[in-house]
């Protein structure tokens, strides 16, 4: 029987508690059109990392420019001016960013420091996360420096898909991380709270495992069931 080796989070939803409703409500008060920012993809799936039955990584065009910035087919310069290029007159780029970084809710310092815990037990640590360059950087900066930490305390590798190019559930992402990890799929546990992403992982022979948002410390029970 393999044991694990390997632990691999997804980034919103399992580590970062998410504000979905804040995107809006930051639209509102800054007068931009929150339909810029959220696509309805249908009546029931998810997609992506970022909520329930609409996306804040799809929209704008129907070019999906979001998407693309997600994979870091565009800057955060490109973004801006084009998000801005549809706002009314009046309407800056700093709004513009108060109100994309709305959905970034609590990262508690308790699940830093259980990945501190993992890994003095001898686990090692991974994060793998459909983000973009505004997300990623404003998370490291209010949670992992403002709390001493950086990613290196935390990870053993980071795959962001905005870096790598690639994105969840894309099977080309998980051969990505399992080549740079560089340990058996059958030793590694990831962890999504987006079932699509955890089934495809588990497809690829990772123990992808759905974190299930409802259920109360169900982070901690997925690592004890399995550690």
């Amino acid at each position: 029987m393999n044991y694990i080796t390997d632990i691999i989070f997804d980034l919103g939803g399992v580590l970062l508690d998410l504000n979905m409703e804040g995107i809006g409500e930051a639209c509102k008060r800054l007068g931009i059109n929150p339909e810029l920012f959220f696509v309805k993809t249908d009546n029931s799936s998810p997609s992506g990392d970022v909520g329930r039955g609409a996306s804040v990584c799809q929209g704008i065009s129907t070019s999906q420019a979001i998407t693309a910035y997600q994979v870091g087919e565009m800057t955060s310069e490109q973004f801006l001016s084009l998000v801005l290029s549809h706002c009314d007159k009046g309407i800056t780029e700093k709004d513009i960013v108060e109100a994309w970084n709305a959905c970034i809710g609590l990262l508690p310092k308790e699940r830093l420091d259980m990945i501190k815990e993992l890994r003095s037990k001898g686990y090692h640590t991974h994060l793998l996360s459909n983000t973009n360059d505004m997300h990623w950087e404003e998370i490291k900066c209010r949670y992992l420096m403002n709390e001493g930490y950086t990613c290196q305390d935390l990870f053993d590798h980071v795959f962001v898909s905005h870096e790598v190019h690639l994105a969840k559930p894309a099977p080309a992402i998980y051969h990505h991380a399992l080549r740079e990890i560089g340990s058996p799929a059958e030793q590694c546990l990831f962890i999504d709270d987006t079932r699509i992403n955890a089934e495809a992982a588990k497809r690829e022979g990772l123990h992808g495992i759905w974190l299930d948002l409802t259920r109360k410390d169900a982070l901690r029970a997925i690592l004890k069931g399995f550690l």
